[in-house]
């Protein structure tokens, strides 16, 4: 169960990039998801007698194999093309799982095979599907082919977005990374959410997007890492929109911000409030 479990671990945390188009620019995986795979994987050396193996052993991390290119923060007025998410089965006799890994990594990101000799499951972002399956075809059969426009469903999920969000006076866009931050600052008012941290700053164009898309004409733009308020402040001369930026430099002081909103209040107030209430918060972090 516990193998099972990590490998699907594995899977779930190499597919990230898929869900979030800001860690696929990034080139990382969910950091959250990172740390359970790496727990679960250390369970399952334990529970096959190899944790004496495991000591001063650093923990394998999960690669979301994107080129230098695809790393770097796009500039505003540039549109991040995505290609095609591409699965398939491939059947055959003395497959080289390791050969073909190998082989595709040159041609996509976000890239899974898994298998063995007669049976391997593949996964790839490419601009270029048909070169994959066209080479696949020379090594076997293929089933279950499922070819997707990823640019067709991030606009889809956008547009989406948009038309569930209702028009409010002042809008908070908050930068928060993981499920748990999510759901705190969600049920704290925050009308976007921008994925980002201390290992994954967003962009300008990012942060632009998120206020652009925010239902107001009043933004209190939270950037909640040292790293990106900087970034966050050069959003303000890009946009028609009034927007202030909460010099919060940790999620406990975006927090305490967020708390001290008010819609009783207008934006001058609110900023000099939710300013007031970071100030008084002192944060103590430890990294490695």
């Amino acid at each position: 169960v516990v193998e099972t479990a990590t490998e699907a671990a594995r899977d779930s945390v190499a597919r990230t990039p898929d869900l979030l188009p800001v860690l696929r620019e990034a080139g990382v995986v969910d950091a959250g998801g990172q740390g359970l795979y790496v727990l679960l994987d250390g369970a399952r050396h334990f529970l096959k007698g190899e944790a004496d193996k495991m000591k001063g052993r650093k923990p394998q991390l999960v690669s979301a194999n994107l080129p230098l290119a695809s790393k770097m923060a796009p500039t505003a007025e540039v549109e991040v093309p995505y290609g095609y998410c591409l699965e398939f089965l491939l059947e055959g006799q003395k497959l080289n799982v390791s050969k073909i890994k190998k082989k595709l990594k040159k041609k996509g990101q976000s890239l899974i095979v898994a298998g063995n000799c007669s049976m391997v499951r593949i996964h790839i972002h490419s601009f270029k599907p048909g070169e994959i399956l066209d080479y696949a075809t020379h090594l076997g059969t293929l089933h279950q082919v499922k070819v997707n426009n990823m640019d067709d469903q991030y606009a889809e999920f956008i547009k989406i977005q948009k038309e569930r969000m209702p028009r409010v006076d002042i809008a908070i866009v908050t930068v928060a990374a993981g499920d748990g931050f999510f759901e705190v600052f969600n049920s704290l008012g925050a009308t976007i959410i921008v994925p980002g941290g201390q290992t994954m700053n967003p962009s300008v164009r990012e942060l632009l997007k998120a206020v652009e898309a925010a239902p107001s004409d009043n933004i209190i733009l939270l950037p909640n890492n040292k790293n990106i308020i900087h970034t966050a402040s050069q959003v303000e001369s890009l946009t028609s929109k009034r927007v202030k930026v909460i010099p919060t430099r940790t999620i406990p002081q975006g927090i305490a911000a967020s708390l001290a909103f008010s819609y009783d209040l207008d934006l001058e107030e609110n900023t000099r409030a939710m300013e007031e209430a970071m100030t008084a918060v002192k944060t103590i972090g430890v990294t490695k």
